[in-house]
């Protein structure tokens, strides 16, 4: 997988665990990206330019767990992927980068710095404009999310961008699951 199309995933997944802390969507109970929330203690634990990548992590993580919780109760569910739940392959590769941040945190790209940057007071309709105009209209309704259908075509950057176009239709306080099963 090239780094550019890493680089895109971990962004839009970013954009969504952004949206998804305390402050704004309150779909997992973090506000560590934020300054007044866990950043500051961050930034004094690690100095100024780990503390937002640790963040970043963060609220991946918290994303991730959450994911998970609805993922267990699907049958087959080893062939159940999401935004902050891919294929393995892709997991190692936004993992691996992660790793590369932090060793040489001037590799990180700008759009990732804006979106993990702990002074920025976000608001949603900021973060649903930086996302991807590649939406996901084709979905199923089910028990356990909005299931998309992967088609044959579709690389791993635009199925994450319909994914989190999914998930940005979520409500406050009330997140849904969306995904495809491989």
């Amino acid at each position: 997988m090239r780094k550019s199309d890493t680089d895109k995933i971990i962004y839009t997944q970013l954009i969504i665990a952004r949206m998804g802390e305390k402050e704004l969507m309150n779909w997992w109970n973090t506000d560590i990206a934020y300054e007044l929330g866990g950043a500051d203690f961050l930034k004094r634990l690690l100095g100024d330019t780990l503390a937002p990548l640790a963040a970043g992590e963060g609220i991946l993580k918290a994303a991730q767990l959450k994911e998970s919780q609805s993922i267990k109760d699907i049958p087959n569910k080893q062939q159940v992927y999401s935004l902050f739940s891919p294929e393995p392959e892709i997991n190692v590769a936004i993992n691996e980068r992660l790793r590369h941040f932090k060793r040489y945190p001037e590799d990180i790209p700008e759009e990732i710095s804006q979106i993990l940057d702990p002074k920025k007071d976000w608001q949603y309709e900021e973060l649903v404009a930086l996302l991807s105009t590649e939406s996901a209209n084709n979905y199923t309704g089910t028990s356990f999310g909005k299931e998309i259908k992967k088609n044959p075509g579709d690389g791993m950057t635009e199925l994450m961008s319909k994914l989190a176009s999914l998930v940005s239709t979520n409500e406050k306080g009330n997140y849904v699951l969306s995904y495809y099963q491989g």
